[in-house]
Formats: structure tokens, sequence, C-alpha cells
């Protein structure tokens, strides 16, 4: 993989505007940016962080809240989640999501506050290098991290339980990462950087038969290195790709047109822009339209003001 990559796709995810909840994100060390999209985090705030929350952001606890959704985006996720009610910690990988689903708003049930789950976003093909195993495996599955990554595993949960903070944790999964071997081909990389490179400049455009033309392998060939680097085939990804241009677009407020967008973004018309969307959004062009809000990932995708969770 290439560092140079990551400036050309930074998928969105919805956060959604749960008023006692919060989500941010940071960008890896310099020499992780090839294979991690971004770090993340998402919990519920303690009380004093609740409050504080909707003093600066009254508007938050007024409206009707946005939900939080999983989009298809290509990435895999090493989750590690934070349990206070027994403080432990779990550790999970989950491969691409091939269908997109709303997360449950936080129910106020009086259990402790505290809970999180930190992330690893691994750029598409990003993990491969790590685990050596094909992605494919994992695809629409969220599985204990033991049964992928055996490697310096005790390491990681050692020091991971020690942390108190975002930013503590994004430190020693650096530490953590930077000096595994990278396990792959160099041909094998070069092949997916450049079939990736022209996914992304051409907005997920170009058909399997011209990105293994070009690349001057069998389509056959290009399914089975894809389907091992990313989990997925080179055409369900370049779909993916597509909506997220969609979704930025949208996102952006260029929404005025819509069948513009369509022919911008190489559909067939507004209506094959309908059915494109709505399979990777779980509604339509104008829902997303409605959810635009304070709700993208903060960092990784926009500038914006750090989480009231960062204050402190």
């Amino acid at each position: 993989m290439d560092h140079s990559l990551h400036p050309l796709f930074k998928p969105i995810q919805i956060n959604g505007t749960y008023p006692d909840s919060y989500y941010v994100e940071k960008i890896p060390a310099a020499g992780l940016v090839a294979y991690v999209a971004c770090y993340w985090e998402s919990g519920s705030l303690p009380n004093t962080h609740a409050d504080v929350a909707k003093r600066e952001c009254p508007e938050r606890s007024m409206t009707t809240t946005v939900p939080a959704r999983v989009l298809p985006d290509g990435c895999t996720d090493m989750l590690i989640t934070y349990d206070p009610v027994c403080s432990e910690h779990s550790y999970a990988y989950c491969g691409n999501y091939t269908q997109p689903f709303a997360v449950p708003e936080p129910s106020d049930d009086g259990s402790p506050a505290g809970d999180y789950t930190f992330g690893v976003r691994f750029f598409p093909g990003g993990a491969h290098v790590f685990h050596g195993m094909p992605l494919e495996w994992f695809t629409d599955k969220r599985i204990a991290l033991q049964e992928c990554w055996p490697e310096k595993l005790n390491e990681l949960q050692g020091r991971m339980a020690e942390t108190n903070s975002f930013a503590e944790r994004v430190e020693v999964m650096n530490a953590y990462l930077s000096p595994l071997p990278v396990q792959a081909s160099t041909s094998e990389n070069n092949l997916m950087k450049n079939v990736l490179h022209r996914i992304f400049i051409d907005g997920g455009r170009m058909s399997v038969q011209e990105l293994a033309m070009r690349e001057v392998i069998s389509e056959r060939q290009l399914h089975r290195k894809f389907s091992e680097w990313v989990g997925i085939s080179p055409k369900r990804f370049s779909e993916v790709v597509r909506f997220h241009r969609v979704l930025s677009d949208i996102h952006q407020g260029n929404t005025t047109d819509w069948a513009m967008l369509a022919q911008n973004h190489g559909f067939f018309d507004q209506a094959h822009l309908i059915r494109q969307f709505r399979k990777f959004y779980g509604e339509t062009p104008l829902t997303a339209a409605r959810e635009h809000g304070r709700m993208l990932s903060d960092l990784y995708n926009r500038s914006v003001a750090p989480s009231v969770i960062l204050k402190s």
C-alpha cells in the first residue's frame, strides 16, 4: 500500500447526534498512514460531560436525534470495547460490512457511564499486510481478535488496560502497530496500489474489464487478489467508492439538481442513483440530505472543533 492513496478516499461514517455520547477520530502515526485510515472512539459521556455538552450545544437536546449509521466503506476494523461494569476490555476484528445498518440510540437505563469502543479503521487493503489472511474470510463477520491477530496480542491487551483516555489509546496503538512486520509481496502490493488508485481517481466508475486490461491481468486474477486484500469484489468496491462520492456531495450541499448529481457520478439516471444509494445508506439521498448536520466523521473528513470529551 502507499500513503499517497490516503487523501484520495475518505469514506464517511454517520456518527449520529445522540446528546449523551461522543465520537472522536485521530490520524495515525506517519508510518502507518498507508495502512490505517484513522483511529476512532465512541462511547457514553459521563454525566458531567453530558451536562457540559447540553449547555454548549442546547440544540442537540431540543431537536430530534439523527441515528448513527454504519455504512459499507471498504474498510475493516479492530475493535476494543470497554465494559465499565466488569472493568474489562474485549477485542474483536470486523471485516467489510456489505449492508448498512443504523446503530440503536443508547438507552438511559441507569447503567454507569464510561463504556467505549476504540477502533482501528484500516484503509482498504491495509489490514491484510499485517495479518496476512484473505479479507474475504471476514466479510460481514465480527470475530474474536485472537483468532486472526495473535501477533503480540497479550502485550497490546496489557498496555491498553492501563489507558485512561483516547489520546493514550492512540499512543498505545501507534506503538503496537508500527513495528509489526508487513506480510505482502512487492508485486501484489504494487498491483493493489495501482488498482485502488485507478478506482479512486475515477470515482468508482471504471469497469472491472478496463481495470484488468490496464493492469495487464485477467479479470479472474483481479477478482481473486481484490477479494484477498479488500474482502469484496472490485465491482462492489467501486460501487462503494462511488456511493461515498455521492454522499460527500450531498453533505457539501450539492443537492439542487439530483439529475445532474446522477450524471456527474456516472449513473444512468436519477432512479439508478437512488437505487444504488439506498443499497449502501439504507435510505434515499433525500433522507441523507435531511440528516445533514453534526454527524460526520470528525477529523478524518473535515476540520471541526474537538469533542467535549477531550476538554477535560
